[in-house]
Parts: structure tokens; C-alpha cells; sequence
């Protein structure tokens, strides 16, 4: 018989991973006192202790820190396991969590013809700017942007990306920069971590702390938003303005192009027992990406 529940060891990992009792507390829908009270409970079960306090931070003491290693990848099989039993209920749904921006300017414009070929399989499609945990929220696959390592999760690069700037037809009166070194006298906007600007400029040669006009957005679908409305400028990711371009929204500045670093990725759970819903979904989204870097060569001259 165990000397302690797993609803305990539940409690303990969350508090464990958000170093905070009021973070945990907020995730498990309970109150801190509970999380407290069960800490202290399952601390006097172990005779260990658990959590030390410095600061306003919980930090794990050595021996929660071999109790959280050894119960996590336990965890996430039992929650994968007891998802399978439900699995038959929810074969005729996919859950697809994705960035506002992917999922506004490329994944729901072409999802229609998925679901042409498809018709008795549902989309459900949570869009976030943040990482979803996957078996938390019991999600199937992932678009994720990054350089492809999560830890506990299986990566396949989907779409590599490139970077320029864009703006609407109707900003400045029409009057564009023609010249790179000019973009310091328009309005700029930019994605809170200005990444995609930083890596465009180094392309370009100039110096963005040049830059004196900068609005920040917290995501690029807030950004591109404001693009469009004419508000300044902004450096894009080709995947989400093509299509934006294509309609007459936006104008693209200059022939100069900067390799993303980041890439999309389809991201699942290790081990994942996929569904042939799944299967089917993942091998649309190829076929999609592939089409579109193809399209992609030729219109913004990337090399193959």
C-alpha cells in the first residue's frame, strides 16, 4: 500500500513545477491552503521535507527534487493511458493547438479543404500565444515555432520561413521607403522581443536602435492587424502575409530576405499511439507545406 495518494503526488508535481503553491493552486482549480495542506501532509507521510522557502519563491529541497524527477514521466503515462480509454469516443475530433497568428493567417484559410476530404472529422483548434501542454488539455498535435526541441514531446519540422517587411498600401499616402537606412523615419511595428526585426536587420545592414518610432505588440497577429490598418510598418513572416499580399492588404518593402530561425514544427507526445485521424491531419498539413514553400521558391526566390 502506498503511503500516499496520487491525487497528492498530482498536487506535488504541479507546485513542484511552478516553484509557487498559488500558481499550483490556480492550475489544480483549488484554493492554496488546500495545496499547502497537502504538501504538509505528504511531507510528514515521507518523513522528508519536500519545499524550502527563500524569498517569495518555493524552492524543492534535494529530496523533492528525486521525487519529482521519478513521478513525472509516471504521471504523464497515467494521464495518457486513462486519455486511450476515451479515445474511441473522440476519434471523430482533432485537437490542434497552435500561435493566434499560424492559425489566423495560414492554418484557417486552407482547413476548409481538409475538411472536404473529411467531412465527418472535427476541428478543434485552440489558439494561444503561450506553449499548451498537451496531455493536460488532452490536445493531439501541436503547431509549435521554435527550433524543434520540447522536452517530452516528438518534433517534425513542418515549414521553414522567411522574413521582410511589410506594410499596408495605403500607409504614408503610398509613400514607402526606398531605401532600408529610411525605415528609421516611419513609425515601426514590432512583437514585444523584436526577434524577427533583429535577424531582418542584420540581413539588411542596418541599425534598429535607429529605429525611434517602435510600437510593441504582445503577438504577430496583433502586429499584422495594425500593418493593415495602416499604422506602420512591420518585418513579417512570409507564412502569415503571402495570402495578405496576395489579396491587396499588404506591400511588401524591399527585395531584401532573412532566414527565420525558428521553423514550425508538428509537436505530440512521446510515444503517442496516433489515431488514423491524426495520421490523416498530419499528412494534409505536409502536403500543405509543401505546396507552399514550393509556391514560396518561386515568388520570393529561395533557393531549394
Amino acid at each position: 500500500m502506498f503511503p500516499t495518494s496520487l491525487n497528492s503526488l498530482v498536487t506535488f508535481e504541479a507546485a513542484a513545477r511552478h516553484k509557487s503553491y498559488s500558481l499550483a493552486a490556480a492550475e489544480l482549480h483549488i484554493t492554496h491552503s488546500a495545496i499547502s495542506q497537502q504538501m504538509r501532509l505528504l511531507e510528514e507521510s515521507l518523513s522528508v521535507a519536500l519545499f524550502e522557502r527563500k524569498g517569495r519563491q518555493m524552492q524543492l529541497t534535494p529530496e523533492g527534487q528525486q521525487l519529482l524527477k521519478q513521478i513525472q514521466p509516471a504521471l504523464r503515462q497515467i494521464a495518457r493511458a486513462l486519455s486511450q480509454l476515451t479515445s474511441d469516443k473522440r476519434n471523430n475530433a482533432i485537437r490542434v493547438a497552435t500561435l493566434q497568428s499560424f492559425a489566423t493567417f495560414w492554418l484557417l484559410p486552407r482547413l476548409g479543404q481538409f475538411q472536404s476530404r473529411h467531412p465527418d472529422l472535427a476541428i478543434h483548434i485552440q489558439a494561444a500565444i503561450g506553449l499548451v501542454n498537451l496531455d493536460r488539455t488532452k490536445t493531439d498535435i501541436a503547431i509549435r515555432f521554435g527550433l524543434g526541441k520540447w522536452e517530452d514531446y516528438d518534433a517534425e519540422k513542418l515549414l521553414d520561413d522567411q522574413l521582410y517587411p511589410v506594410c499596408s498600401p495605403s500607409f504614408n499616402g503610398g509613400r514607402f521607403p526606398s531605401k532600408p537606412k529610411q525605415l528609421r523615419n516611419y513609425r515601426i511595428l514590432s512583437v514585444e522581443n523584436g526577434r524577427e526585426w533583429h535577424n531582418w536587420s542584420c540581413v539588411a545592414g542596418v541599425d534598429i536602435n535607429h529605429f525611434q518610432h517602435d510600437t510593441h505588440h504582445s503577438d504577430s497577429n496583433l502586429m499584422l492587424t495594425a500593418a493593415k490598418a495602416g499604422q506602420g510598418i512591420a518585418v513579417a513572416r512570409h507564412s502569415l502575409v503571402a495570402g495578405e499580399i496576395e489579396a491587396g492588404n499588404l506591400v511588401r518593402l524591399f527585395d531584401l530576405i532573412a532566414p527565420s530561425d525558428y521553423s514550425y514544427y508538428l509537436v505530440t507526445p512521446k510515444g503517442l499511439q496516433k489515431s488514423e485521424a491524426l495520421y490523416a491531419f498530419e499528412q494534409w498539413l505536409k502536403e500543405e507545406a509543401l505546396h507552399f514553400q514550393l509556391k514560396s521558391q518561386s515568388s520570393l526566390q529561395v533557393p531549394a
